[in-house]
């Protein structure tokens, strides 16, 4: 190689080495610009126009821990029942003449729901009642011979005795008589007749049903571990399918005092004001009882984390975010209540508790309130 080539061979390799070395220190350059020493000055102080305000804030939503009343509640189920009801029977054997009422319709007390033919009993009380004139005459007769002593007092006593049984015999005769003529014991609406006119009927035939619905009753079982606090006069919300959109008051009226050693529960008995009619016997409803209502402090489900056996939210406090141990109770959709480790008006975050270490800075940023705050 001429000596010329070797120094054009020369001049390109150092060329190279030139460009390389200078791009090297622009590297290094722009390195030391974004390290955390950058702007320090001699003896590691950071430059004061360089200093940082506090270090990365994490952004999150807070509210603050709330007071609420929170109701406890049993859900059961239960049928209607009249308030009073009975099945109407006869109190004699005969023929039904006569069906006075109308199905569904109320009655009043003493109205007549059916007769049974009482041609006999007419008789045998027109025959007593004669013989109780006869015996009323025989008596009056002896008084006066009595007091004329024409008649001893013996035989006045013997007519009086007779006038008695007389008199009783015409009590039984109407009493006879009265059987034949069936009543309402009670105001109520009657159910279908379970025999027509002319029907053969006895002492056990059933010939409806009365019911009272002015009220209904409900009957339902509540878990032993509520009978302690279960009373009366406490209100349970009613429901049923046949009216969709309407609750029922139902109002306590008995507590059983025995409980179910099979299916550890107890029964309870409501009562529903039924002046409208709007419920019959024996239709199924729902209900919910509010047993009682405690003041508590809650804070939304979202607050809440849980590591294994622990349970913690995340406070705000000056800025900051401290990891608090707590203890949880009851929920209600939507809300936990903190039994221990909080109180009310304690900030918790909300949103963002994944995002959030302990003692980090934090920026709430609240949806509701339209912007953040510090």
């Amino acid at each position: 190689m001429s000596i010329v080539k070797q120094i054009l061979v020369l001049l390109v390799l150092s060329a190279v080495a030139y460009g390389g070395y200078a791009g090297y220190g622009h590297w290094k350059a722009g390195i030391a610009a974004t390290s955390p020493d950058a702007g320090k000055q001699a003896g590691g102080k950071p430059a004061a126009g360089n200093r940082r305000r506090g270090g990365r804030q994490t952004s999150v939503e807070t509210t603050k821990a709330q007071v609420r009343t929170l109701a406890r509640t049993v859900e059961a189920v239960g049928n209607t029942r009249a308030v009073r009801y009975v099945e109407i029977r006869s109190k004699a054997d005969g023929t039904i003449t006569e069906i006075r009422y109308k199905p569904g319709s109320r009655v009043e007390k003493d109205a007549v729901l059916f007769t049974l033919d009482d041609t006999i009993e007419k008789a045998d009380l027109a025959q007593a009642e004669a013989e109780l004139l006869k015996a009323d005459l025989a008596l009056k007769r002896g008084d006066k011979l009595s007091q004329s002593r024409i008649t001893a007092r013996a035989s006045v006593e013997e007519l009086q005795a007779a006038m008695s049984a007389a008199s009783a015999q015409v009590d039984r005769a109407r009493s006879r008589l009265a059987d034949r003529t069936i009543l309402a014991p009670f105001g109520g609406t009657p159910g279908f007749h379970a025999v027509d006119a002319g029907a053969r009927v006895t002492r056990d035939t059933v010939l409806t049903r009365l019911d009272d619905l002015s009220s209904v009753l409900l009957e339902f079982a509540v878990p032993e571990e509520y009978f302690a606090i279960a009373r009366v006069g406490l209100h349970a919300r009613a429901t049923t399918a046949a009216y969709p959109d309407r609750v029922f008051d139902a109002k306590i009226t008995q507590v059983d005092s025995t409980v179910d050693p099979i299916n550890r529960s107890f029964r309870v008995r409501a009562e529903i004001d039924n002046s409208d009619g709007a419920l019959p016997s024996g239709m199924f409803m729902q209900l919910t009882l509010e047993l009682d209502s405690q003041a508590m402090v809650m804070v939304p489900e979202a607050a809440v984390t849980v590591e294994g056996p622990n349970t913690h939210v995340f406070v705000v406090a000056d800025g900051k975010a401290r990891k608090q141990t707590v203890t949880i109770g009851a929920r209600e959709p939507g809300f936990v209540q903190i039994v221990d480790g909080l109180s009310e008006g304690d900030e918790v975050v909300t949103h963002g508790t994944s995002k959030v270490r302990p003692g980090a800075a934090v920026k709430v940023v609240n949806a509701e309130t339209g912007g953040s705050t510090q």
